[in-house]
């Protein structure tokens, strides 16, 4: 097995948390910096002592948020000191702040207790996608009209939810050339799937056009088709 010492003699300069007492030099490191549910974790100790065969490590009882994948014991060359390493690899169960008890690290040299350790583990940042309902235009389904026909436009979602935005929230805006005005929905229509209910008068021959919209409400995302309507001349 090929280890990069200078990666981690840094990392221990830094990271590591060092305990000394009447045993050993101890040194813990945490990996990786952020620690999340189902990602395994180590917990190392590297230990000041030469023979892997003479080091008992003796961990407190983990907490149901732990799971123990594995435990690896190994010698490591660091400088010119052979030292001993040992390594948890735990597994988080759950998001939130876990606390383990302290090791106790034993050799020949005598026994050196850790503090408690307390870990963060971050739950994931979910997407928060909005529910999207896709609307349709009812009414005059020709497409042409005649300049001062009075014609009923129904915006329409295919299914609907409770919680919905006031009619006026989809009022588009209104074009040049045309009355365009929007009629109270009874309940019955509302509980029906209609959103929005227009009375369209055209003044004059042209196109009426009403572009694609997409609209947010809270969660919800409406997706509002364009409408176009030719109009003529009355004859």
């Amino acid at each position: 097995m090929k280890f990069n010492f200078f990666s981690l003699a840094f990392f221990l300069l830094f990271i590591a948390q060092v305990f000394t007492q009447d045993g050993p030099l101890v040194s813990v490191t945490v990996s990786p910096e952020v620690l999340m549910p189902g990602i395994p974790l180590n917990l190392t100790f590297v230990i000041d002592y030469s023979d892997p065969e003479d080091v008992t490590v003796i961990a407190p009882p983990l907490p149901s948020t732990l799971t123990m994948d594995r435990i690896v014991k190994y010698p490591m060359m660091l400088g010119t000191q052979l030292r001993t390493v040992v390594e948890y690899r735990l597994i988080p169960n759950t998001g939130g702040l876990i606390t383990l008890g302290s090791f106790s690290i034993q050799t020949p040299q005598g026994i050196t207790e850790t503090h408690s350790f307390s870990l963060i583990i971050q739950n994931p940042v979910t997407e928060q996608r909005s529910a999207v309902h896709r609307l349709f235009w009812e009414g005059n389904p020709t497409g042409q009209a005649a300049a001062g026909d009075r014609i009923t436009l129904i915006l329409r979602a295919q299914s609907w939810t409770s919680g919905q935005p006031p009619a006026s929230f989809f009022m588009p805006e209104v074009p040049h050339g045309v009355i365009l005005a929007s009629q109270n929905l009874s309940a019955g229509e509302r509980a029906g799937g209609i959103i929005l209910k227009l009375t369209l008068i055209p003044l004059a021959a042209g196109d009426f056009n009403l572009p694609a919209r997409t609209l947010e409400y809270n969660d919800v995302r409406f997706e509002i088709p364009a409408l176009h309507i030719r109009v003529n001349n009355r004859n």
